[in-house]
């Protein structure tokens, strides 16, 4: 199951100028005092091309609140990655700011998005007049015909407006629509009240599969709910199968923490080693966390048991993040194998 990392996403800083309630990184209006260096994170992106050339996310906190951003984004481009920049404050991303992130080889941003009205939006966040912000930040985006993705955290105040948040993001002119699900880590954890049930999940699931069956206008992607891989292949979308699992942490998606530690995904808080100790290269192709999580023979409890481990393998985020540890099974997926067995047996008789 060796995947090349060919999505390494790098926590810039851990500050943030909004209060999103759901936030992975606990994130504080301050810069911390431990922060990568740029030639320090150049040298991460020049070991992970001997893994695979791919896509750097810039990622937070709120990367846009440092000031040698475009100097690293110079250094992912100059070793032949492409550059991403996940935000969530549009006010941060200027006509200027965008000049010189356009000019040091971005391709593509991404924003955070967690609700279509502006005062829930804003609410979420912590601050007035956020979602206005992005809706500008998007017009002066496709002023310079780059592209924009919308990240929405489906959440029990918003999983039953999809249909027009998707609407929205249609209207914006977002080239993909990406939707996560919340990981109990960050702020976050012991809340649960942003965290849906799994039959409120498999609903979602499920109304995506069929607006995917029916086509849509723009790609969708689903984060932190790899069952979807099992909700589509049941739908007879088969070439899912050839595309490795779909839970990536450590398997073709890497987090490298503001300080340098190295993480399978930003929601999973087990740390594999660290760059300013050892080769990025070296962590992510031989340690000990990352090589076990590739191997699906490891999963316990109905994950290990059940026929789609390999096509989707359950949260590992999600299990660690629960108690049940690195292989347990993922809290949010209903599938059972035995009840499956059981329901086809008494079928039959």
């Amino acid at each position: 199951m060796k995947r090349p990392a060919f999505i390494l996403a790098w926590e810039t800083t851990q500050a943030c100028s909004l209060g999103c309630l759901h936030c992975r990184a606990s994130a504080s209006l301050e810069r911390g005092k431990d922060e990568l260096s740029v030639p320090e994170i150049s040298r991460v992106f020049q070991q992970a091309t001997k893994i695979g050339k791919g896509i750097i996310i810039f990622s937070g906190g709120e990367p846009l609140l440092r000031n040698d951003l475009e100097e690293a984004v110079r250094e992912a481009v100059s070793a032949g990655h492409n550059a991403a920049i996940s935000t969530a404050d549009g006010s941060l991303l200027s006509t200027e700011r965008l000049d010189s992130l356009a000019k040091a080889g971005v391709s593509r941003f991404s924003f955070s998005i967690h609700f279509h009205e502006p005062r829930k939006h804003d609410e979420f966040t912590g601050r007035k007049g956020v979602l206005q912000s992005a809706i500008e930040a998007f017009n002066r985006i496709k002023t310079k015909k780059m592209e924009f993705q919308v990240n929405t955290t489906i959440l029990p105040e918003n999983y039953e407006d999809l249909e027009a948040m998707f609407r929205k993001i249609i209207e914006w002119k977002a080239s993909s629509w990406h939707l996560f699900f919340t990981v109990p880590t960050g702020r976050a954890c012991g809340k649960e009240n942003l965290r849906l049930s799994s039959d409120q999940i498999e609903k979602i699931l499920k109304w995506l599969a069929e607006m995917l069956a029916k086509g849509v206008e723009i790609p969708i992607k689903v984060t932190c709910a790899p069952q979807f891989s099992r909700i589509l292949t049941q739908r007879g979308v088969s070439e899912f199968k050839t595309r490795g699992r779909s839970c990536m942490a450590g398997n073709g998606f890497v987090f490298v923490s503001s300080t340098g530690d190295v993480k399978p995904c930003g929601y999973f808080n087990l740390i594999a080693g660290n760059v300013r100790k050892q080769p990025f290269d070296e962590i992510y192709l031989h340690s000990e966390v990352f090589e076990n999580l590739r191997n699906a023979s490891l999963l316990e409890g109905k994950c290990g048991m059940c026929s789609y481990k390999e096509i989707c393998g359950g949260c590992r985020a999600k299990a660690y993040a629960t108690g049940s540890g690195i292989f347990g099974p993922d809290p949010d997926c209903l599938w059972s194998e035995s009840i499956h067995i059981t329901q086809k047996v008494e079928d039959f008789s």
